[in-house]
């Protein structure tokens, strides 16, 4: 699954590698939790742009014909497998797809009964990269829009299933237009490679939503942990 990562790319380096024309201000988000505000990238509507274009997004898709945004907080991770075929993302995965920028996310390890450790996971060749995400636009009773998104998600890339069996799907920058105009690719959504992976323990305090400081994406301790090997 993913249920937490960071962004904190200027945004100058952000519009660059996913080609916006959008220049916010950005600040950089070391826990990135759900059911908050994120940026993602998608296709404009037909005719407006060539360009890309950059939008905010709830993070917990709520599918149009929801009758509240109530249950969002379940919907944001969509199984890559099973999403074409399920009635809350089937629409979203035909014609809404997006782009979901990151520097890395976070799994927690299973240590005992009641003990988990959280990791970093990121990329060793791309700093900046980004999820498979599906969006949505929802109306409230008031007329009121509301745009939301969710993160797909695979098996894990084998060198870091030790941590968890799930991870986000990453698309590769030469896919990024396969995957926003709606190519339906089974490739895309296997198992990243394991030799691109890069990770390592983070302090507990990332688990409480409130701390959101570069001291979350350091090394907790001088291990080395960027193979299963050294951990046993």
């Amino acid at each position: 699954m993913c249920g937490r990562f960071s962004l904190t790319s200027p945004v100058d380096a952000i519009r660059q590698l996913f080609g916006f024309k959008e220049s916010p201000n950005l600040q950089p988000r070391y826990n990135i939790a759900p059911t908050t505000q994120i940026i993602a990238v998608r296709h404009p509507p037909v005719g407006e742009s060539a360009e890309k274009e950059l939008f905010s997004a709830h993070w917990g898709l709520i599918p149009s014909w929801a009758k509240s945004p109530e249950f969002s907080a379940k919907m944001i991770n969509a199984r890559s497998e099973t999403a074409a075929g399920k009635p809350a993302f089937r629409t979203a995965y035909k014609s809404r797809r997006c782009l979901i920028p990151s520097n890395g996310f976070y799994e927690w390890q299973k240590l005992g009964n009641t003990k988990k450790q959280p990791w970093l996971i990121c990329l060793r060749d791309a700093p900046l990269f980004a999820f498979a995400g599906l969006w949505e636009s929802w109306k409230d009773s008031s007329g009121r829009t509301i745009e939301s998104c969710t993160i797909l998600t695979t098996e894990a890339a084998d060198s870091i299933a030790f941590i968890h069996h799930r991870m986000p799907v990453i698309i590769d920058k030469i896919k990024y237009d396969q995957w926003l105009d709606g190519g339906i690719e089974q490739t895309l959504f296997a198992p990243f490679d394991s030799s691109r992976m890069a990770y390592h323990k983070v302090s507990q305090r990332v688990g409480n939503v409130r701390n959101d400081d570069a001291d979350l994406i350091v090394p907790n301790d001088s291990i080395s942990t960027n193979s299963q090997q050294e951990l046993f």
